[in-house]
Parts: structure tokens; sequence; C-alpha cells
């Protein structure tokens, strides 16, 4: 009867205005509390039903906002109570505590109208706006989250239950420290909900039943197991795979929640332990950034979180022991990847389309834990990935649409993790110490290069920072301003500075600097109609002479390297140079710049040789012939090993070593005391030029009778019958090539002087005696022994020997050689 009075409205409270007599307090009072003492003492599911229907009819009409707001002793008394410790409930207090008794056994009934009816009871009366914490501590003291908990279990999916319940522990999740010790407890029964919830679309409580599982994972750490976790992450990979495919939608706050979730359970103490976590959060991470950042205009609240997804994944992969790092490496490579791949792309079009900063500060925070955390290898190959794709232009067009201190600083620091890979040794460092000078323009950055410093650290620093940004530029064909613009600003600091540099600036590091962008400037300009200027060329030379550079120092750009040796007037200079990559070369074989991608190596060298258009081999051979008149022994075998190693690896530039008198250096050796390990590495110098020899190569026949001469007399002076050391074995080698060579009407009086010297024929007649002597044993005397090798090279030699020379005394030496 009442129910049917309050939907018509025809109940006292319902017409305030015509009671102004009536406590319609005391009488709500005194309504709502015979309503619920009935609800809770029957049994009867009819009666509930009843019950349940006039409350909520009440609730509606916001009976229990005027019953709890119009006396604000509620929340004294409350406070009173907590004071005191006392044990007296107040008036209104005890309504709340009835109302949480009253619901308990509706909840556990069998009929699921009486439960549903029940939660939206509960929903309602949380709904109010008497939604105080006290309504909320109540409920939760009384136990209340415990018996929709259990509701919940036994629901089997009934989907208005699931609604209802979900709905009413979102409520008393508001409170969340007082209900997260329920929360924990009923975790368990939140999961099978949350797989049900992310099966359907758009489910209306998917992304509460998400909330509530962030809200335990986040404030009770160590309650979950390894397989919760592991179910749980498997759930949300599940739905953002489905999402990034198209087969299931997703609001933005589902989203944010599912990446949210993903990054508490990578933080647990736990995560390192959950084996299939890394190739869960690889597939996630890669499906929540392909599904916002190439739609960041539709998904503009979505980035954030997946970028923090990415981030949070990095992080993950870096962090544990070495071998729980390891299995993380496919995770790691994927983040990279996908950095490469979508990061980098946003970045591009945000140069065009002025997208926003937080974006970007996201994007480079990721950048910058791969370049300063990652493995060495992983931070070189992804410096020159960002290098190699503008970089330097994109950097200044980030601080031109974000003219921030923030980007600013950030981009600074990024362009100096990239430059540490990519030039070595740390010149990244003079970035980090100046950005904040630095200007956001690439024009004022080479202004600023133009100006005197001498007296000025700060600008000294600027210009130092500005020297390194400008040279990585030129790896990658990269221009800030145009060359002439760059050649005049550097010429210009060169005729302002000269070589006086600040005490507190490395003069060495600047100067280093200084040549290789000029020599870079002026080998690009090459045959160009660009000027340059006599005079600051004239001063940069005078400073390469009198003060300390290092051309091994940092990444040597092939073009500027190719113009210093092109430069006549720097023979002594790079000639010094040379001495120090001769003796780096023969202590490692490989000269490599510490963590920089570039080796500064043999191969380099020569190219630049074998392309001729350089006076490399001349510089060379004159240092050879400087170090063998005041050098030392190491340094006269380092230069020597340097040029044969170059012929080794480039046979045809045999003739340019030749032309520059590279045969008299070296014989100049044999008729010196050096020991036999120069001698050694000499004649495989020789015999390399020969057997790659041409017409060219030995046309200077007087050069090459002089030098067989050396060759014959050292090696009779070191003849031994019994001896085939590897010495002697490579000069028999050249003995023959020298024989080859004049069949063809090249090195005939060489040949002639191999031919008649008695000390080889006799050593040749002892070898052939001796192999004769063996008889049919001699068949076990194959190439791999040493005498083997050796009668082979001696047969060699007669075999040329009787090609050349079949007349005349020759053809009778040879012949009486062979039948002998």
């Amino acid at each position: 009867m009442l129910y049917k009075l309050s939907l018509l409205n025809a109940t006292p409270w319902d017409n305030i205005c015509d009671n102004d007599n009536v406590d319609l307090s005391a009488v709500g009072k005194s309504l709502l509390q015979l309503s619920l003492e009935v609800l809770l003492k029957t049994q009867n599911d009819a009666v509930r039903l009843n019950c349940i229907a006039l409350l909520l009819a009440l609730a509606k009409k916001e009976a229990f906002d005027i019953l709890l707001l119009g006396d604000l002793s509620l929340i004294k008394s409350v406070e009173e109570e907590e004071s005191t410790q006392t044990d007296d409930v107040p008036p209104n207090a005890s309504i709340i505590v009835l109302f949480a008794d009253a619901v308990k056994g509706s909840l556990l009934s069998t009929n699921l109208e009486v439960q549903t009816g029940t939660l939206d009871l509960i929903f309602h009366f949380l709904s109010s706006d008497a939604n105080i914490c006290v309504v909320l501590q109540t409920l939760v003291d009384e136990n209340v989250a415990d018996y929709v908990f259990e509701v919940l279990r036994l629901s089997g999916n009934n989907d208005p239950l699931v609604i209802s319940s979900i709905q009413v522990l979102s409520l008393l999740a508001t409170s969340e420290e007082m209900f997260k010790e329920k929360l924990a407890i009923g975790f368990s029964t939140l999961l099978p909900v949350l797989h049900y919830v992310t099966e359907i679309p758009f489910h209306p409580v998917q992304s509460q039943v998400l909330r509530l599982v962030w809200i335990c994972i986040a404030n009770c750490s160590g309650i979950l197991s390894l397989s919760q976790e592991e179910q749980i992450a498997c759930t949300l990979t599940l739905i953002l795979r489905r999402n990034d495919s198209g087969e299931l939608g997703m609001c933005s706050e589902t989203f944010a929640l599912v990446c949210s979730i993903l990054i508490e359970i990578m933080r647990s103490p736990s995560a390192h332990d959950i084996q299939k976590l890394p190739s869960l959060i690889e597939e996630a991470s890669k499906h929540a950034i392909s599904s916002t950042l190439p739609h960041a205009y539709d998904s503009a609240f979505l980035v954030p979180h997946s970028l923090r997804l990415l981030k949070e994944a990095l992080i993950f992969c870096l962090e544990g022991n070495t071998d729980k790092i390891s299995v993380k490496k496919d995770l790691e490579d994927s983040v990279i990847e996908i950095c490469g791949t979508y990061l980098l792309h946003w970045l591009e079009t945000a140069v065009v389309d002025g997208n926003d900063d937080e974006t970007l500060g996201e994007i480079l925070q990721i950048f910058h834990i791969i370049l300063s955390s990652t493995c060495h290898n992983k931070q070189l190959k992804f410096a020159e990935m960002l290098a190699s794709s503008s970089w330097f232009s994109l950097s200044f067009g980030f601080m031109g649409l974000f003219p921030t201190d923030h980007v600013k600083s950030v981009v600074y620091l990024i362009t100096s993790s990239i430059v540490d890979k990519i030039l070595g040794c740390k010149y990244g460092e003079t970035i980090r110490d100046a950005y904040v000078y630095l200007p956001s323009d690439p024009t004022e950055l080479v202004y600023l290069l133009g100006q005197c410093s001498s007296e000025d650290f700060n600008l000294a620093s600027c210009q130092c920072a500005i020297l390194v940004i400008l040279y990585a530029c030129s790896f990658y064909n990269e221009r800030l301003v145009a060359d002439s613009q760059l050649l005049s600003s550097v010429e210009q600091y060169i005729l302002l500075n000269g070589g006086k540099f600040p005490y507190e600036i490395a003069g060495s590091v600047m100067l280093t600097l200084l040549v290789h962008l000029y020599a870079f400037v002026r080998g690009i300009s090459f045959g160009c109609t660009i000027q340059h200027s006599p005079e600051a060329e004239r001063t940069l030379f005078h400073v390469m002479a009198c003060k300390e550079w290092d051309l091994l120092f940092i990444r040597v750009h092939p073009i500027a390297l190719k113009w210093l040796f092109q430069k006549v007037e720097l023979l002594e200079p790079l000639s010094f140079q040379m001495l120090n990559f001769c003796r780096t070369f023969c202590e490692d074989r490989t000269v490599v710049l510490l963590n920089s991608s570039q080796l500064v190596d043999i191969k380099m060298v020569a190219e630049l040789v074998f392309s001729g258009e350089t006076s490399l081999s001349s510089l060379l051979v004159s240092l050879l012939n400087q170090i063998i008149k005041d050098g030392t022994e190491d340094e006269v075998f380092s230069v020597v090993n340097v040029i044969a190693e170059i012929l080794v690896i480039s046979p045809c530039s045999s003739s340019h070593f030749t032309s520059s008198g590279v045969i008299d250096a070296v014989g100049s050796i044999y008729c010196s005391p050096y020991s036999s390990r120069i001698k050694t590495v000499c004649s495989l110098l020789i015999f390399n030029i020969l057997y790659s020899a041409s017409a060219m190569t030995v046309y200077w026949e007087d050069e090459w009778l002089a030098l067989t001469m050396k060759l014959l007399e050292y090696f009779n002076s070191s003849l031994d019958y019994t001896s085939s050391d590897q010495e002697q074995k490579i000069l028999i080698g050249i003995f023959c090539l020298i024989l080859h060579h004049s069949a063809s009407k090249v090195l005939i009086e060489p040949a002639k002087a191999i031919i008649l010297n008695k000390p080889l024929v006799s050593l040749t007649d002892g070898i052939i005696q001796e192999a004769c002597a063996k008889g049919p044993s001699l068949l076990q005397y194959n190439q791999e022994t040493d005498f083997g090798g050796f009668m082979i090279l001696i047969l060699q030699l007669v075999f040329f020997s009787l090609r050349r020379y079949a007349t005349g005394i020759a053809y009778f030496i040879a012949i009486s050689l062979y039948m002998t």
C-alpha cells in the first residue's frame, strides 16, 4: 500500500508545502526504520520484494538524503565515537547499521529479482547526496562488501547480477583505504568476471571491473599469485589484440585502465618470475601503440597511456639480474623496433602537424632510456638509426614548435647521447655542458659560431658544442644551413679565434673538431662556386702545425680525410698523425674509436691510396724514409706493416707506392741492422708488390736491380743449407716472381742476377741432390713438411729459370740442375 501511495505521490512527504506542522524527518525516519526492520526479519521473498520496492521508491525521492543530510550531528557523532572509542552509536548512524544488516539476508536470497533489487537499493543508497565517508565506512565495516562478492561469485555470470554487483563495489571502492582489505579478500572472485566482461564489446561495467582490479594490484601488492598476474596479463593482452584488429572496440577509460594494470603488473616484485609475461607485454605494447599513435588525432587521450606502457615495458626489460634480462631480450628488441617505426614516424609528422608536447616528451624519454641503459650495440644501432633519419633537422623543428625549456633540454639531451655513440670519446658531454646557452634556431647556432670567444668561457663552450653538432650532421648528409653560410661561419671562427681557446676547454678537442669540420666543408665545396678565405686556410694550417690535435681522436668523414691528404702544405703534421695511426694499428691491427660506430681502420687508408687522388702513398713512403734515419725500430716496423697491409687489401695500389720510391726505402732496411721481424715484413711487402705488379710497377729496373742485389746479399748472409724458415721461403718466392716477370721482357737484369748467383745455385743443387738421395721415400715428404715445402719452392725457382732462360749459360745451368 505504501509503495503504491508513494508512486502516486500521495504520502505526506510528497507535499511538503501542505505539511508545515509535520516533522517530515521524523516521519521519514520512522518509515525507513520500519521498512528496514521488516526487510531484516522476513524470510519471505515476496515480502522482501515489497520492502525493496518501497525503499527504492523512497530512495528515488531522496528520503535517505533528507534523513542523513538533515542532521549534521551524524558526522560529528561518528567523529566523537572514533575519538572516544565508545560503543555508543549515534541515532542516525544506527539507521545505516540497520540498513546494512537488512540487505544481507536479501543478498543471499535465491531469488534473482530479490538479489538484483537489493543491489539496486544499495546502489541508490550510496549514490545519494548523503554518500559521505561515514556511510561508506559503516557499510564496509558491516561486511556488506563480502556479501556482494558472494553474490558475484554465485552469479554464474548472470549479466544483471554482474552489472548491479560491480556498480555497488565501484561505489564502495571510492573509499579506497577502507575498502582495499575487502577487495583483496574478494579479488579472486573478480578474475572470472574480468574475463567475462572483456569478452563483450563495450560492456556496461567493463571499465569498472578494470578499475577494481587496478585498485587491488596498486594497493595490495603481493596478494596476487604468479598465475593470477599471468592470467590478468593474458586477458588484457587479448583485449588490446582484438581492439587493434577492429574485432572488439573499447572506450577510452577501458584502454587507459588496461595500460595502467599492465604497468602495475610489471612493477610488482614478482613480475620477473612470470615466465610468459615478457611475451605478453611485447604483444600488448605493440597493439597499444599501433592502435593509437597512427591515429593520434582521434586518440589524443590514449596516446600518453600507450607510451607509458611502452616505457614501462622497456624499464621492465632492463631490470633484474643478467639471466632475467636475457630472457626479456625479445621484448627489448620489440620496443626498439616500435620506436624505429611508429614513434619515429610520429616525430616526423609532429614537425609538420604540430602535435602536443606531452607526447613528444614521452617519446623522447623512451629514446633516452634506450640510448643510456641498453647494451652498447643496441645503443649504437639505435643512435645510428635516429641520426640517419634526419634527427638533427627534426630536433630543431621540435624546439621551434614547442619553445619551452623542458623540450629544449630533453632534445639536446637526446642529441648529446646520439653524438656520444656516433662520434665517440664523450663528445656529447660538450652539448650537455652548454645546452642552457645554446639557441633553438640553427641560423642562430651558426651565427654564434662566428664570434670571438677567447675570453668568454660560456661562449667557447657553446661553440665547442656547435662544432660537434655540425660535424655530426655531416655524416648523414644533413644541412642545418647552406654550405656557403656554414663555410663562412667556420672561417670567421678561425680568423677571430685562431688557436686561442679558453684554458677550461681542452684545446686539442676544439682544434680536432675545427680541423675535421673545416676539411669537410672545403671537401664538399670542392669544384663548386663557393669561395673560401685563403687567410683562414693559412691560419688553420699554421695552428695545425704548431698545436696538438689528433686525427684518430674522432670519427673521420671520408670527404674530410681526402681533402686533408690532398694538401701538400700539411705533409708534416699529417706525417705525425699517420705515424700515430701506424703505431695504433700495430698494437691492435684495428683502430677502433671507443663508443663509436665508425672504424678509422686500414681499409679507409687503403681506399684513399687506391683512389690516387691524395698524396697519402707519398706521405707514407716519406715517413718511412724519415724514421729509417731518425726513428726507432718499432716505428719502422709499424710503418712497413701498414704499407704491407694496404697492399694486401688493395693490391692495385702497388703502382702508387713504387712511383713514390718505396723500393729504395725498403731496400735500405736490408742494409741496416734491423731485426728479422722487420725484414720479414719488408719481404712480404715486396712479394705483394710483385705478385700484383703491372708494367708500371716494375718499370724502374735500376731500382729493382739494386733491391734484388740487396735481397740476394741478405739471403746469402743467412744461408743455411739445412734451414727452411719462413723468411727464406718468402725470399725465394720473390726471386720466383722476378723470374716470372722477366718472361715479359721486364726486370731482365734482376733476373740475370738471380740466375747467376752462385750461392743460390749451390743451394738449389744441394736441395735437389738431397731430394734425389731419398729415392722412393721422397714421396713421404709432402708440402706439409718443412723439407717438402722448401723443395717445392726450389723447384718453382728452377721452373721459372727454365721458362725464361732456355738458351746459353742459363739453359745449361738450368738443365744441369734439373738432370742432377
